[in-house]
């Protein structure tokens, strides 16, 4: 850790930024914005481990925003290649171990029949089902909220995206895309404390960068890539042996032997698969910060650089925001007090708002991080040439929005108050 000796930058000599409960650092030259922070009670493996990968993803996120253009790597090919292999692989299962159980003798080939058949359904594919999503969500229908599918409506139309099949409002700080099924529906997710924090142009921004994503498809990319991405995580778990030594469990001198065993070879075995399976999903988020900046461009094509760049505050100062959604509000109040608290919240962090994107530079470095931090996606979005905004709503269709939005919050709220009495 460098030795911090007065308000000045000891490399360019600025005023050091300061924030509540963090290192300062130099808002000018980054100077210990990398700074790392170990946890004393981690071993020290696990200690070494993150910070390599802190100080390497500090790296990788400023090279990335760095970058005039976000241009796709070749890790994507690789990754649905692997992830080819791996369906190959799973045929081939399925073969061997169907032939086995038809034409193979009354005992062993069939029990290794079914080991590959076992097998085969570890590595299958997964689907994530609407139904699975609905249980945490509320389905928005075109009926209930028809400003808010005619705003959607008109940002596909600019950005010449497909419209979400299905829309979906839960109770998250976040907003996202996805397909549901083995034919895909497209589904669009946003939280409704999220919609409360952020001003009608702003939710413009946010949207823009999601059917971004549904304009160049970047969800089918994750599902071309997902075997590659969790096989050999799957596989790690089925072959990692238990921690707990044989006299703890009382075990006659064979069965020791063969714990032992299996803790030498399995452990080997697990460690290795888990290698692969973090290797792998380095490879994949770098891919997917790419694709990220390239949203964060449609967000800034439909709703104007300096609203988009407004949002990336917005989302950088969300560890100050969510505490103020609380259940102790008036009942049929819940959207117009929260959203009056949030918005008086931004407004008055408004001049450490800077302070706050900087911060979320040091404290999502990290190789794994899917998005970039709000930081970096501010420093890249502010080198790109500016745009206005291509959708605008008048006072009319902002109020309509919002009005849209209580009943959801409403929802939240009643949510929290049966948790309080439960």
């Amino acid at each position: 850790m460098p030795t911090i000796e007065g308000d000045r930058c000891p490399t360019c000599a600025t005023a050091l930024t300061r924030l509540p409960e963090a290192e300062p650092w130099c808002g000018a030259c980054e100077w210990n914005l990398d700074h790392f922070a170990e946890n004393p009670h981690d071993s020290w493996f696990w200690r070494r481990m993150s910070r390599s990968d802190h100080e390497a993803g500090f790296r990788s996120h400023r090279l990335l925003a760095e970058t005039a253009a976000p241009v796709l790597s070749r890790n994507h090919r690789f990754l649905v290649a692997l992830s080819s292999a791996v369906m190959m692989a799973m045929l081939a299962l399925i073969a061997g171990g169907l032939v086995l159980i038809i034409l193979g003798g009354p005992f062993f080939p069939i029990v290794l029949g079914l080991v590959l058949l076992f097998l085969a359904v570890l590595i299958r594919p997964r689907f994530t089902r609407l139904k699975r999503l609905l249980k945490n969500s509320y389905r928005v229908e075109i009926t209930n909220a028809p400003a808010i599918h005619t705003l959607i409506d008109r940002i596909a139309a600019e950005l010449d995206a497909p419209k979400p099949d299905v829309l979906l409002f839960d109770f998250a700080w976040n907003a996202g895309v996805t397909t549901v099924g083995p034919r895909p529906l497209r589904v669009l997710t946003i939280g409704v404390p999220l919609l409360l924090v952020l001003t009608p142009a702003q939710l413009v921004a946010v949207l823009g960068h999601e059917l971004g994503h549904l304009k160049y498809a970047d969800v089918r990319r994750g599902t071309l890539t997902s075997p590659a991405r969790y096989t050999f995580g799957r596989l790690s778990r089925l072959v990692r042996p238990p921690r707990i030594s044989a006299w703890e469990l009382g075990l006659n001198p064979p069965a020791t032997i063969a714990l032992f065993l299996w803790q030498v070879i399995g452990g080997s075995i697990s460690w290795l698969l888990f290698a692969a399976h973090v290797g792998v999903n380095v490879l994949g988020a770098q891919d997917d910060r790419t694709v990220e900046l390239r949203a964060d461009a449609a967000a800034a094509r439909v709703a104007g650089s300096a609203t988009a760049l407004e949002t990336m505050d917005v989302l950088a100062m969300l560890p100050t925001l969510t505490g103020y959604v609380q259940h102790y509000v008036p009942k049929g109040e819940a959207a117009a007090t929260w959203r009056r608290m949030l918005r008086a919240v931004r407004e008055r962090e408004i001049e450490t708002a800077p302070a706050w994107r900087q911060l979320s530079i040091r404290t999502h470095a990290t190789l794994f991080a899917s998005h970039p931090p709000a930081g970096r996606r501010h420093q890249w979005l502010a080198a790109q040439p500016p745009s206005d905004a291509a959708v605008l709503l008048d006072e009319e269709q902002a109020a309509a929005l919002e009005k849209e939005i209580g009943p959801y919050a409403e929802a939240l709220h009643r949510t929290m108050l049966r948790h309080v009495t439960e």
